[in-house]
């Protein structure tokens, strides 16, 4: 009986596998020769599923099924093409040119993806070699959607905001697996090099209830390169004017004609103690850091594929005063310090199989370790996670056309969390299993809209069910002109001292009401697109509106020079985000992206309403890319405008210790020359070439352990202008 156990065990899992990957080549037929198109993107219909091609015009989806995925192909200068891979996993889509055949048309990526009723932005690998990016925190600076800002002046911590909100509101994801969470949040986005990433989905509102109930104002989804269509070997060295020297190493190899491999290797180190601003701390934090990644997938053409994924995060990170010691000045008053060390552990996988009749099952499994200690000032600080994830899908076309669906499924989340800040001890274990479902439909004679509606249903054992509806509807108004509206609720524990680390940096006294509860928020909104051609070349114009309006929340409350209070909100707190956005390919080779947005951000505070501080309202972006014809040479350059924004009360400071309660408006630009030549690219840059940076950013730093002294209220730069250089090398 145990064999025969055993046997049946074994044959589920090998039926688990079967095939949940598409890949293939998208091609244009020129004069009876068939010429890959590059950074083609192609999608899953109705999904926020997608991929980019490279240089030979390959693909990898990897959450696709044959036989039941309609794939959606489109590339700038071509017709966008559907196609259902009903000979198996390995399909070839030509695409045809747009306009007239004996026009030449450069191929470039699409910034938006419009087969899903979704508002999905995507940053592919050309875009992120425009910037000297090297982590996943420095991969936005050629979108308007997201901004990134320092935290404070000391620790080097980077935090995301969309829609006008932390990135705390948005949910982050590794191949559409929940990543970045609580105590991750601190430095987590920094832990995900960009040479470990194929493409980034931006995904505004209303997110799929199937990746769960923490998406408030959208998604932001990780593709990790993928062991078939990487290169053999990236190599890429960085280092700056400060001397922060990088490498990354990325080898793929495949093992045989079923197994294959990659292998990422990222080490940081910053070591020299640099103060060129004069105020006594160390300008960038000493950071040693190294990242591990390891990934194995294995398919058998139409029979079945496997894929799984481990990494491993090891950081010391060092901040404070020039002088400071960490092995004499912890117990003295002489100078301040903060130190953090981070050691994670995060392991993925996932398994599926077709069932007859167009059904399909799948499964995703995450495993979390995350465990950071140090101090700030005379503050010690430890936290500990353990989070655990099992989600199963089903699947189901219900039209001939495989082009409505319905998904059903269930999930279970389990997370231990301990917090340790000073006297204050936070410990949480949740437990969250949740049912789900979501349907696809297409309405018109002409499919012109396509709804996809979905419900979600958890129960928490700390805060009870969590009921999460959310809609997305896009309307195909007239054939270059759509509209994407959108609507949904969704809930987050917060983890109020890892999602806060920067408001650490001070002596003001801390806060924290007993019963805090946990968060939730409704986001609806609108996108307008309209694509458009002129001279032969495509260009999009795009007009969005989102709100944010939230029904509990943690409020942090910074208003008080004095205190750091959090606490539950008693009242009003929303968000509102309007952005137009305009691209074109102005001339061959030449891109424009322009845009602007105003964010106004407000809350209840227990001094009354009020504007949320440390965040402009309003931001513009340029941003231009010109690639000569032989493509040896490409420069790339953004210039992003940052309103005013409010800075909290300082007057119950000394008047050296005050500061205005308003921030100038300023510019930041960043610039880079890239030569390629066969298998190297050679760059070189600067950033904030302005030279802007925030005075006097560290508030009585000549007195760090007085209660005016504060490194937190950060709104502009840091450093000022800065030059780097990197080399990468590429064998295919």
């Amino acid at each position: 009986m145990r064999k025969l156990l055993a046997i049946l065990w074994l044959s589920t899992i090998y039926i688990s596998l079967q095939a949940q990957m598409i890949h293939g080549y998208v091609m244009e037929e020129t004069t009876g020769k068939k010429q890959p198109i590059e950074n083609a993107i192609v999608g899953v219909i109705h999904t926020t599923k997608a991929a980019t091609t490279d240089e030979s015009g390959m693909f990898m989806l990897m959450d696709a099924n044959a036989g039941t995925d309609t794939l959606v192909a489109m590339a700038l200068g071509y017709k966008t093409d559907t196609v259902l891979p009903k000979g198996g996993p390995v399909v070839t889509i030509l695409l045809n040119s747009a306009e007239l055949k004996q026009v030449e048309i450069n191929a470039k990526q699409a910034t938006r993806l419009e087969s899903t009723p979704m508002n999905v932005e995507i940053i592919n690998s050309a875009d992120l070699v425009k910037d000297a990016c090297c982590n996943l925190s420095e991969s936005f600076e050629n979108t308007a959607s997201v901004d990134v800002n320092f935290t404070d002046a000391v620790s080097g911590a980077k935090e995301i905001r969309m829609l006008g909100l932390d990135g705390i509101y948005t949910q982050i994801m590794t191949e559409n697996i929940p990543a970045i969470r609580a105590l991750g949040n601190t430095f987590g986005l920094s832990y995900i090099p960009s040479a470990w990433i194929n493409s980034i989905q931006v995904s505004k509102g209303a997110g799929s209830v199937v990746n769960g109930y923490e998406s408030i104002t959208g998604q932001i989804n990780v593709e990790y390169k993928k062991p078939q269509s990487a290169d053999k070997l990236f190599v890429n060295l960085y280092l700056n004017q400060d001397l922060r020297t990088e490498l990354n190493i990325v080898s793929a190899k495949k093992i045989n004609s079923k197994w294959s491999t990659l292998t990422g290797l990222h080490g940081q180190y910053n070591w020299p103690k640099m103060d060129l601003n004069r105020d006594g701390y160390i300008d960038n934090p000493l950071v040693k850091n190294t990242d591990l990644f390891n990934r194995f997938t294995y398919m058998s053409g139409k029979v079945f594929s496997f894929w799984s994924g481990i990494s491993g995060s090891f950081e010391d990170r060092l901040g404070g005063s020039i002088n400071f010691n960490p092995t004499f000045d912890r117990t003295t008053q002489s100078n301040w310090g903060l130190r953090l060390t981070t050691e994670r552990v995060n392991a993925f996988a996932k398994t599926a199989f077709n069932l007859p009749h167009e059904n399909f099952i799948g499964l995703q499994y995450e495993y979390t370790f995350h465990h950071q200690e140090g101090y700030v000032g005379r503050r010690n600080y430890e936290g500990l996670e353990n989070f655990g994830y099992l989600n199963f899908i089903y699947q189901k076309t219900i039209d001939e056309k495989h082009e409505d669906l319905f998904k059903a499924g269930a999930s279970f989340l389990a997370d231990v969390v301990n917090e340790q800040f000073d006297t204050f001890s936070r410990k949480r274990t949740e437990l969250v299993p949740g049912i789900f479902t979501e349907g696809t439909f297409n309405f018109g004679k002409d499919k012109k809209a396509t709804l996809i509606t979905g419900l979600r249903l958890d129960y928490h054992n700390l805060y009870g069910p969590l009921f999460s509806p959310r809609m997305n509807l896009k309307w195909n108004i007239v054939r270059d002109l759509s509209l994407r509206v959108s609507g949904g609720r969704g809930y987050r524990v917060p983890t109020i001292f890892a999602e806060n680390f920067g408001l650490l940096a001070n002596n003001r006294a801390i806060t924290v009401a007993p019963d805090l509860k946990y968060e939730v928020a409704w986001n609806y909104g609108a996108s307008l697109t309209y694509k458009f051609f002129l001279g032969y070349r495509e260009g999009t114009i795009s007009v969005d509106y989102y709100r944010t309006d939230f029904i509990h929340q943690v409020v942090v409350d910074i208003e008080n020079t004095r205190q750091l209070q959090f606490y539950n909100l008693n009242g009003k707190s929303f968000a509102n985000a309007l952005q137009a956005e305009f691209n074109y390919e102005v001339v061959k080779g030449f891109d424009v992206k322009l845009a602007y947005k105003y964010e106004p951000v407000k809350i209840d505070y227990i001094e009354g309403r009020n504007t949320m501080p440390l965040r402009p309202k309003n931001r513009g972006l340029v941003s231009l890319q010109y690639t000569t014809k032989n493509k040896h040479w490409r420069f790339n350059t953004s210039l992003n405008w940052f309103g005013q924004t409010r800075i909290p009360d300082t007057s119950p400071n000394d008047v050296v210790n005050q500061r205005p309660t308003t921030s100038p408006d300023w510019l930041q630009l960043n610039a880079q020359i890239t030569f390629k030549l066969k298998k190297w690219e050679i760059y070189a840059g600067g950033e904030n070439l302005t030279n802007f940076t925030q005075k006097n950013a560290i508030i009585a730093g000549e007195q760090p352990f007085s209660n005016q002294f504060d490194a937190s209220l950060i709104w502009g730069p840091l450093r000022g202008a800065m030059a780097f250089i990197g080399a990468r090398f590429t064998l295919k």
